[in-house]
């Protein structure tokens, strides 16, 4: 029996490069005002409300009103990556792992540009003529946690809020935002799993693909780094987990540079290759009465 037979045993690699499980689309994009305005910072006109008087004499003087102007303002953020590979990498390897990169790197931009929206739907919103007056989501725009996950009362009442603000005229799209969490939960209740109230068969599909109750829902994970660090897109505080919903015309996303991607050889790095991709963007809510924030219990 030879014993050296496997110095001719070869080693073999698959081709092309595997992309390891995670969200590579921007989720929010279709679902939110977007713009495309270039500067540091972007401001927004707004027009208030104003109300008509009843005529009351003939040949009177005209009634003149104040019509109230507002403006919301984008603070525009950079946020960019990039990796190095040696040229001998290259040899060494049997893909080019250059559009694998790209697609990897896009995805982390997507995932941010989704954190940047949730962030300026549930932080502050800067206006006034310079920019420096902030406003807050109102305690009356949030529904407290009260002990419960993501129940059909809690969709209700977000949707009563944003009737009463007239931020619902049957125009616009309605979303909400939520994790795999509160859509298990959600369509373990009667109303939602029953053909009887709601005409999608959710045991089927096994989520919550289309709409109910006015509201798309859009399902937005945690995820975690190349560190090992957890990324929450939607915040969680201990065992409460902020959701969403809200009216498109609520939130803008300002995005003068979308995803890009270069590769360059650097002769400063010894010729290595770079991957580099780049974007900027910002966000923020222009309305309050337009952005509901749903807290709920998750363990």
């Amino acid at each position: 029996m030879s014993t050296e037979i496997t110095t001719l045993q070869k080693q073999t690699y698959q081709d092309g490069l595997e992309m390891l499980a995670q969200q590579m689309p921007c989720k929010l994009h279709n679902a939110v005002r977007l713009e495309k305005e270039a500067g540091k910072r972007v401001s927004f006109p707004q027009i208030g409300v104003v109300a008509a008087r009843e005529k009351s004499t003939r040949h009177g003087d005209t009634q003149y009103v104040t019509t109230p102007h507002r403006r919301r303002w984008v603070s525009m953020k950079d946020f960019e990556l990039a990796d190095l590979l040696d040229v001998q990498d290259l040899v060494r390897i049997v893909a080019n792992p250059g559009s694998d990169y790209s697609k990897a790197f896009v995805a982390a931009l997507n995932r941010a540009r989704d954190k940047n929206i949730v962030e300026a739907a549930l932080g502050t919103a800067y206006t006034g003529e310079d920019g420096t007056a902030t406003v807050s989501l109102p305690a009356g725009q949030q529904i407290a946690v009260g002990g419960t996950g993501f129940t059909l009362d809690k969709v209700r009442s977000a949707m009563q809020k944003l009737k009463t603000g007239n931020a619902v005229d049957g125009s616009e799209e309605m979303f909400v935002a939520w994790t795999a969490a509160q859509e298990a939960e959600f369509i373990n209740t009667t109303e939602v799993k029953s053909i009887d109230y709601n005409n999608q068969r959710v045991l089927v599909s096994g989520g919550l693909d289309g709409r109910f109750f006015g509201f798309t829902y859009i399902r937005l994970e945690d995820w975690t780094d190349e560190n090992g660090t957890t990324i929450r897109i939607l915040p969680k505080a201990s065992t409460t987990r902020s959701c969403v919903a809200w009216v498109k015309s609520g939130l803008l996303h300002n995005i003068p540079l979308p995803p890009t991607t270069k590769m360059d050889q650097l002769p400063g790095k010894s010729y290595a290759w770079q991957f580099y991709a780049n974007s900027t963007y910002g966000s923020t809510r222009m309305q309050e009465s337009k952005v509901v924030q749903i807290d709920v219990l998750e363990s």
